[in-house]
Formats: structure tokens, C-alpha cells, sequence
């Protein structure tokens, strides 16, 4: 439902590159959230009481499949451009992300874009200065950044995407048939599972989650990253149950394009980044970004010594990943 800022934002009048706009509520998309959780929450209770094994293990595998297009797709893919892949890969990513339910790749990607372009400024349409509960839910609700920073944003890579075009051109198609009635369908043919239970579990339950999923990329500095303050090293006292705390989203924040960063909280762990390894291992994906650690101590130190500009230093230290990732397809003939 993301692409309902740029709707917001493409109507307003106030070209003032200077001052954000006043933000303004979407109650369209407002309500659709309110019922979408209303009937969630319902859909939680059934499946946790009343629905069949089978269905579970449905409902399991397409939250793992719209977790994978959000993470490794939409994000590290298509946002940050950490590795190039196969049509075919990038076909299946979109097809993933669709089933979600959040609204078009490319909104997606130009709001993310514009949240780290803008990171902690009043422009961050996600601003981690207001608090979690603003970042990851009010935050989806208004419009906040001008059309001149929208302009600021380049696009053309994800827009010239022949797969995502298609799925923006006929997203609101795509999303009531791959989103709610292809899965019901599913879950009550071959599932047999009732209507009832496969509307609010399958339908409503599961695009409440995929939807907090694809909300907590832009949020999650704030519940996995440090704080001003925080001990370092981590202690065991950043640890919460699930959730643990390390300076990798804030690294994130700097270094965007490393394909190895997790969404939240761990560096060449998670889900995502093992699906990305399966990925290159099948010839599915090339041009892997990523830095080391020499190559970091070396641009902070021409920071310090050479009194290069902080993001002269960081575009330099992209342009050797890039080169580093081309360098993967050079192969020795004997």
C-alpha cells in the first residue's frame, strides 16, 4: 500500500526544496490497515485453534516466500543493488514480493531510497528521531517529503526493470488475484480448509504480517541497531529473547550495498543472505557487493591523514567493491 505516498506526494503543489511538506494523512490507506489488523488479529486466534496442519504449513510457506521478495528482493536487490540477478530470479522475487501485498517494487524502493538518502533529517519520510511506533506504523500513514526530493531520487535503474514495470502497470490486478484469491483458493481446494477460516488466515493474517515484515526494514535500526550510548562490544545485556542487539544496521546506514548485512541485526547470517549463497552457487546471480575490513581501514584513514570528504571516501571505497564484484566472473582458461 506504499505506492499511495507517491500518490499523495505526486498531487501536492509545493515545490519548496527547502521544507518538507506538512504531512498528511492517506484514510484510505488508514482504513484498510484498521480492518486489515481487525480481521488479522481474528485470523491469528484461528490459526492458532482451528485450522488443519496442512493449511499451517501453507500459510508458513507464504510468509517465507514474501519474506524472501521483501528481503533479498526488494531491498537488497532492487534498492541497494547488492548483486545483479537472472531474469528468472528476479522474476521470482517480484512474483514473491506481489504476494505480500505492500504495493509496487519500485514505490517501495524510491521510499527506501529516500529514507536513506534523508536518514535523520526532517525530509526521512521514516524518521528513527520520532520513535519506533512512528517509524514503523504513522510513518506509512502520511505523506511527508516534497516532489523536488522525490526528484532527487534516481530511479532509472528499477524503472528501466522490464519485470518491475509490469508488475507496476498492473499492480492493483496482481494484487487481488496473487495477494487474496489465488492463496484462498489454494487453501480451500486443495487444502480444504473452509472459506471462512482461509479468508482470515490466509487473506488477512498473512498480508499483516508480510506488511510488519516490509514496515521493520525501514524501522528496524531501532529495535536491533546501537544507540547512542550503548556498551561496545555488545554485552549479553543487549540481548532480548529473539532480538539482538549490534552496530550492523547502523553499519548499514553507511555501507548499504554490502549483500551480506541482514535486514535485522546479523552479518553473513539469516535467511536471506543463505538464500542469496544458494543463489550465486546455481549461476543466478553475480556482481556480489561487499567491502572487507582492510579496505574500510584504508578510507578512514585517507579520511584522517588525507582530509579526503566522508563521501567522497565511501563513493571511492564503492566504486573498488564494484570492481572487487566484477572480478568474480573472470575465470582461468589453461
Amino acid at each position: 500500500m506504499t505506492e499511495s505516498k507517491e500518490q499523495n506526494d505526486g498531487g501536492s503543489g509545493n515545490t519548496n526544496s527547502g521544507k518538507a511538506d506538512t504531512p498528511s494523512r492517506n484514510w484510505i490507506t488508514i482504513l484498510f490497515y484498521i480492518y486489515l489488523h481487525i480481521f488479522g488479529l481474528v485470523g491469528l486466534y484461528v490459526l492458532l485453534a482451528k485450522i488443519k496442519w496442512i493449511t499451517l504449513w501453507y500459510f508458513l510457506a507464504l510468509v517465507i516466500f514474501s519474506y524472501t521478495g521483501l528481503t533479498a528482493g526488494a531491498h537488497r536487490l532492487y534498492a541497494h543493488q547488492t548483486f545483479t540477478a537472472a531474469s528468472q530470479l528476479r522474476f521470482f522475487l517480484v512474483l514473491a514480493h506481489t504476494m505480500a501485498g505492500v504495493g509496487p517494487v519500485y514505490d517501495w524502493v524510491l521510499w527506501h531510497r529516500l529514507h536513506h538518502k534523508y536518514h535523520n533529517t526532517d525530509e526521512d519520510p521514516f524518521d528513527h528521531r520520532k520513535g519506533f511506533l512512528y517509524s514503523h506504523v504513522f510513518s506509512n500513514f502520511q505523506s511527508t517529503s516534497s516532489n523536488v526530493q522525490l526528484k532527487n531520487i534516481d530511479m532509472r535503474d528499477v524503472g528501466s526493470d522490464r519485470i518491475v514495470w509490469v508488475q507496476q502497470k498492473f499492480y492493483w490486478i496482481l494484487f487481488i488475484v496473487l495477494t487474496f484469491l489465488l492463496p484462498i483458493y489454494v487453501s480451500v481446494e486443495y487444502c480444504g480448509e473452509s472459506f471462512v477460516n482461509s479468508v482470515l488466515v490466509i487473506g488477512a493474517t498473512r498480508v499483516m504480517i508480510t506488511t510488519h515484515i516490509a514496515w521493520l526494514v525501514n524501522s528496524a535500526l531501532l529495535i536491533w541497531g546501537l544507540k547512542k550510548g550503548d556498551r561496545f562490544p555488545v554485552s549479553d545485556n543487549n540481548s532480548v529473547f529473539f532480538v539482538t542487539q549490534s552496530y550492523w544496521p547502523n553499519y548499514h546506514y553507511v555501507i548499504p550495498w554490502d549483500w551480506r548485512n541482514d535486514e535485522f541485526g546479523p552479518y553473513e547470517r539469516g535467511f536471506s543472505t543463505f538464500m542469496i549463497k544458494m543463489w550465486y552457487e546455481m549461476g543466478l546471480i553475480e556482481k556480489m557487493m561487499t567491502t572487507t575490513t582492510k579496505d574500510i581501514r584504508e578510507i578512514l584513514e585517507k579520511i584522517a591523514v588525507s582530509k579526503v570528504p566522508i563521501k567522497e571516501a565511501f563513493e571511492q571505497l564503492k566504486k573498488k567493491s564494484e570492481e572487487d564484484a566484477c572480478r568474480q566472473k573472470l575465470v582461468y582458461y589453461p
